[in-house]
Parts: C-alpha cells; sequence; structure tokens
C-alpha cells in the first residue's frame, strides 16, 4: 500500500506550490533524477509518449524508490485505460480532455473501488502488494490515498466548468494553456487575452469547489509566475528541461571558447 505524500502536501495549508515533471519515454533513470533532485511528482505520461504497461510499473516502481509520487497520465477516460494503470501501482492519475460533468464523473469512478467507485477489484497485482496485505486495508487506504486530477483544455470544458468541477472525489484540474488555446481559436498563443482570461476563470471557479489548481509551463520563470499566480501544481516536460540545458550549455561552451 502507498502514502500520497503529494495528496497530503497539495491539501496541507501549511506546504507550498508542489512541482511535478511530466515524462513520456521509458526512463527509470530519469524518474530518479527527478526524484534525487528533489520534485514531489513524476507524472509518467501515457497519452503522447511511447510506453508499455511494463514500462509504466517500472517507472512507478522507481519513484517510489526515491519519494517521489508516481502519477500517469492516462490515454482517455476510458475505464479501463485507468483501471491498467493503477493496478501497475500509480498513486493517481491525470485525465486529459475532460470535458463534460458525466465523463468527470466516470474518472472517479474508474479511480475509485465501491462504495465510492466501480473500480474492479483484483489483489494479486502490483498496487495491492501482490494479495500480501489484508483485502479491507488495501481497498480503504487505494480510496483515501489515490488522487484524481482532470485536464480542463477545450472550448466544452469551459462550458461545463462549473458542473466538472462539483463532481465529488477531483482533487486537481489541470490546465494545459497550449491546448486550451488550440481548441478557443488562438492556435498556441498562450499569452492571448482570451486565453488568459480563460485560465483565471478555471483557477477561480475552481477556488470556489475546494479543487486545487495545477497548471503546465515551459521553465523556471514560467513557474515562479505561476506560483505566484496562486498555482497549488506546476509542471513542466522533461524534454522541456533538457532542451534548456542542451542550449545553454553549448552556447556558454562556445561562448567561453571564442573569448579564450
Amino acid at each position: 500500500m502507498f502514502h500520497n505524500q503529494f495528496k497530503r502536501k497539495l491539501f496541507d495549508p501549511a506546504e507550498d506550490t508542489t512541482f511535478g515533471v511530466f515524462v513520456g519515454f521509458p526512463s527509470t533513470q530519469v524518474i530518479e533524477m527527478a526524484g534525487y533532485n528533489h520534485f514531489d511528482v513524476a507524472v509518467i505520461d501515457n497519452e503522447h509518449g511511447m510506453l508499455t504497461p511494463e514500462n509504466v510499473e517500472h517507472m512507478v516502481i522507481a519513484s517510489e524508490l526515491v519519494r517521489l509520487t508516481p502519477l500517469v497520465r492516462v490515454v482517455s477516460s476510458e475505464p479501463s485505460e485507468i483501471l491498467k494503470m493503477m493496478d501497475r501501482g500509480a498513486h493517481g492519475v491525470h485525465v486529459p480532455q475532460v470535458d463534460t460533468k458525466e465523463e468527470a464523473e466516470r474518472v472517479v469512478q474508474a479511480v475509485k473501488y465501491p462504495p465510492f467507485g466501480k473500480r474492479g477489484a483484483a489483489f494479486s497485482m502490483r498496487a495491492a502488494r501482490y494479495g500480501t496485505i489484508p483485502i479491507h486495508e488495501y481497498l480503504s487506504q487505494a480510496n483515501r490515498e489515490s488522487l484524481v486530477c482532470v485536464h480542463l483544455e477545450s472550448t466544452k470544458a469551459m462550458e461545463n466548468i462549473e458542473g466538472i468541477l462539483s463532481v465529488q472525489g477531483i482533487d486537481v484540474v489541470y490546465i494545459g494553456p497550449t491546448d486550451l488555446s488550440v481548441s478557443l481559436g488562438f492556435g498556441g498563443r498562450i499569452d492571448h487575452p482570451e486565453v488568459l482570461k480563460a485560465i483565471d476563470k478555471i483557477h477561480e471557479t475552481a477556488r470556489s469547489y475546494g479543487v486545487k489548481v495545477g497548471i503546465h509551463t515551459k521553465d523556471a520563470k514560467g513557474a515562479q509566475a505561476r506560483k505566484a499566480w496562486g498555482a497549488d501544481y506546476v509542471c513542466l516536460t522533461v524534454t522541456s528541461l533538457i532542451n534548456q540545458a542542451f542550449s545553454q550549455y553549448i552556447e556558454q561552451a562556445r561562448l567561453s571558447k571564442i573569448n579564450q
């Protein structure tokens, strides 16, 4: 069984903004490095990433070993997709493109066991320590500790925002500014006034329902800005970090050579 340190930190008023990294390629080593460098969360990206269920399970194990909370971004809100990732041992899910209240309810039901949900129960898999712990203890802790994060990133989601965020069991709403900008008709211009207005509306509505707010950014400067804005949870993609490090290194290395 697991203790969701990220969830506890999110809902502790004494804690500060939490930080995560999306990893979409199979690498336990990158997961370990994120943990050693004090990230709070690894979002194992099974939507856009090239990952098998086995890859996901290995990355979940690596996350736990370095005290990093492993969440999985699933392909969709289909219960079968969510079940596979939760059974691998994920501490929760990021679910993309949640556009209606009904979809949000389906997500919660897929993550939680009865009486709070409809998740299929199997006790031989990793999440239940392969059946080595009392079933009632596992079910209770799994329901308590699992985290549900839904992505609002479309025009349709904005139309249904009140209904989505009113669903009991939603812990975090996650904002993808790029997808949202495209859906709103602004083609990736995440700083367009209408996109920023929509982002602020999500933030305000979430606050009224007691839902925590996460948002994607591309660098530390953006993370600082969103922290000041009031985000509870900020992530970026690991390839953004790698590209920044590569670019900074080669630029500085060549400059130092020229100046010698």
